[in-house]
């Protein structure tokens, strides 16, 4: 059986936001990050469009704002981060989980470039007043990808082979 392109990139772009409204009672403790990566991982650049539609989810449930810009550079470049690195560190998951890890930690710093060309003060407020929580979602990013990256990237290769065949 054979699954289009456009219907994979609907039901990741959906699990991909239902995840992270599930775990919006966790303060920046979310499941995309990992996803993002495994979803690369397995369907390279094929996640440029499920982050695209994940991004538009998110406008839909909470309209526009300045974060949005952010979301638009900020998933993508985690993509391209990871498809530059996919072939230098293949299935090492201890290393997937530190870059998870500092992808979690400089989430913040990505958020607070939209501020720079309305306020540098601003900006630099806004990114230094988040790190502690930079922080905390650097640690949740690791945790979760060491113990969560390689079961889910195996069951998605598994998947996409099944329904390839």
């Amino acid at each position: 059986m054979s699954i289009s392109p456009s219907t994979r990139i609907a039901l990741l772009s959906a699990i991909l936001y239902v995840s992270k409204v599930a775990l919006e009672f966790l303060p920046n403790v979310e499941l995309v990050s990992l996803l993002v990566i495994l979803y690369t991982l397995v369907f390279g650049k094929e996640t440029f469009l499920t982050v695209t539609v994940f991004n538009l989810f998110e406008l839909i449930q909470w309209g526009f704002g300045t974060w949005w810009f952010s979301y638009l550079y900020v998933w993508p470049l985690l993509c391209l981060i990871t498809l530059i690195l996919k072939k230098l560190i293949k299935e090492e998951f201890l290393v997937w989980a530190i870059v998870s890890g500092c992808f979690g930690l400089i989430f913040g710093s990505l958020f607070a470039i939209v501020y720079i060309p309305i306020n540098l003060s601003y900006a630099l407020t806004y990114w230094i007043s988040g790190l502690p929580w930079d922080v905390w979602h650097g640690v949740c990013n690791f945790i979760l990808m060491l113990v969560l990256g390689k079961p889910l990237y195996l069951l998605l290769i598994r998947m996409k082979g099944s329904v390839q065949s």
